[in-house]
């Protein structure tokens, strides 16, 4: 399912769209949320990540179970979000995170770590520690949860991503699917157990 929660709230140009409910086959709820402000240059990586996933649809489609994913462009929504992600059973962040590395780097991060304050993060980087700990506050946090960023280049007015920073979507977009597949796989097996 395609959600745009950034378009709902009117903060976002990627449409709304829908795809069909995950079948009943599907083990589990999982969900690609993009953060980022799509005007402010590398801010929009998690925009930019969730666009092409919905543009290529392909890219998702050798998953067990591709229409158990949920793609969300969450913008600057905030903690409006939550709805959208509690009690899933796989959540991967796409946002920039300042890990004080080259720019262009990738940075994966698991959400326990970044709930127990052990990777410093940027201060934008606070919209996602605060959505994972508003969901742990509600008991609502999902089973699991991974944040994969890029050290951004230049956060400045613009549409468009800074090169050192676009050339590392493609092994940020793998890491993603790698991970959705992982969980799908494991949670399948369960499901047949």
């Amino acid at each position: 399912m395609v959600t745009s929660a950034a378009a709902a709230a009117g903060n976002s140009p990627l449409p709304m769209a829908a795809a069909s409910p995950a079948g009943p086959e599907a083990p589990g709820r999982y969900a690609v949320l993009g953060l980022g402000n799509i005007i402010q240059g590398d801010e929009a990586l998690g925009g930019h990540v969730v666009a092409r996933l919905i543009e290529r649809p392909e890219t998702l489609a050798a998953l067990p179970f591709p229409d158990a994913v949920e793609l969300i462009d969450g913008g600057t929504v905030g903690l409006g979000l939550i709805p959208y992600l509690a009690g899933l059973d796989g959540l991967v962040i796409v946002d920039i995170v300042n890990a004080d590395a080259a720019a262009g780097t990738l940075v994966d991060l698991d959400a326990d770590a970044v709930l127990a304050h052990e990777q410093v993060m940027g201060a934008h980087d606070l919209g996602a520690e605060e959505l994972l700990g508003a969901l742990l506050f509600m008991g609502a946090l999902p089973r699991r949860a991974r944040i994969v960023g890029v050290q951004p280049a230049a956060i400045t007015l613009g549409t468009e991503l800074s090169p050192e920073v676009a050339a590392v979507v493609p092994e940020l977009i793998d890491a993603i699917v790698g991970y959705l597949a992982a969980w799908q796989a494991q949670d399948g097996a369960n499901a047949g157990a």
